[in-house]
């Protein structure tokens, strides 16, 4: 089943955050592609997901709940789109998997799309806007077939967590208003959706049936928040109406949560995966509830590399921070889901 003529809409201040996000993005994160003989990518033409080269990870089900996760941008392709049969930009997507889906691991089987994403690149000279691109609407068209080909050949009925990160939350954002709406059955089935790194609203959740995480251990809700520093004027992801939850101690409202309460910071090349160090403790969390972004002060002398965001937006981090903390929870939700949606006789 094709689901491109479902993609909706979005408000305007949104498509330019979006633009933003994309064209000065630090993620070099960089999927087999099709490509007209000049090299422009055909928009209407379908990615085979029956080949198995089109799946960053496509594991063995051993574990009984599974994780759809879908990367952030790391395409600088020059044609506004990511090839995903080119082995540089494929090489970037697996990096990125193993430094952020990696959470998901000990826990469920992680499925990931190569998909077609809107690269850095994207041509924008005729003026308009990110999200009315072919390109965009690409790559979220890859990921909802993508998603409908796990669930008809991968899935086999099992509870599922979605996820995401930056342009792979947006594509997300779009799937689970055009799917999870008016699919009770699915919604039923989902574990939670970590839609991390971008604005989701009350009429995307409304639009996606859902609501909003509100504690450590509910299920059948979307977790997401933007981290920056205290004092930073924040990013293009973070826009009004943003909901946000404090991944250290799972509370919406201004509760500080102190460095102890961090299990670990898990810092990873993003560009091959390689683990470069980890830090417990690293640093605490609070929510303001003014922006909603999750606010957080670095330890001393501490330099990291932000990319071309303003002072303090520690977007390319939103896992990174957390990463003990979200490893931990994506297993207590899981227990949470067969006790209180599949109980134990």
């Amino acid at each position: 089943m094709k689901y491109s003529d479902q993609l909706s809409g979005t408000l305007l201040n949104r498509k330019i955050a979006m633009l933003l996000v994309f064209l000065f993005t630090s993620f070099i994160w960089l999927a087999p592609g099709c490509t007209t003989d000049n090299g422009e990518h055909e928009p209407n033409t379908q990615v085979d997901y029956n080949n198995s080269e089109n799946w960053v990870s496509l594991p063995s089900s051993t574990k009984s709940v599974d994780v759809f996760y879908v990367y952030p941008t790391v395409s600088a392709n020059p044609s506004g789109s990511m090839d995903i049969a080119d082995a540089t930009e494929r090489a970037l997507a697996v990096g990125v998997f193993k430094a952020q889906a990696s959470v998901f691991e000990p826990h469920a089987n992680v499925f990931a799309p190569y998909y077609r994403q809107m690269s850095t690149k994207v041509d924008m000279s005729g003026g308009g806007l990110a999200t009315d691109t072919k390109e965009f609407k690409q790559g979220a068209i890859d990921v909802s077939e993508a998603f409908a080909y796990y669930l008809e050949n991968y899935n086999q009925g099992r509870p599922f967590i979605i996820a995401g990160h930056s342009q792979g939350t947006m594509a997300l954002i779009e799937l689970i208003k055009n799917r999870f709406g008016t699919d009770e059955e699915l919604r039923s089935r989902l574990v939670a959706a970590y839609l991390i790194g971008y604005t989701v609203t009350d009429s995307d959740l409304m639009l996606a049936g859902l609501t909003a995480a509100q504690e450590a251990d509910d299920v059948g809700i979307v977790i997401t928040y933007n981290t920056q520093s205290v004092t930073s004027a924040g990013g293009p992801m973070l826009m009004p109406g943003a909901h946000c939850i404090n991944p250290l101690n799972w509370r919406t409202d201004s509760t500080y949560a102190d460095s102890t309460e961090n299990l670990g910071a898990v810092f990873f090349n993003d560009e091959t995966g390689e683990l470069l160090r980890e830090e417990p403790n690293y640093c605490g969390a609070q929510i303001n509830l003014v922006t909603e972004a999750l606010t957080t002060t670095i330890p001393e002398g501490e330099h990291l590399d932000i990319g071309n965001y303003s002072d303090g937006v520690y977007h390319r981090y939103d896992y990174a921070f957390w990463y003990r903390n979200l490893e931990k929870n994506a297993g207590d939700r899981i227990d949470a889901f067969f006790r209180k949606k599949r109980p134990i006789p």
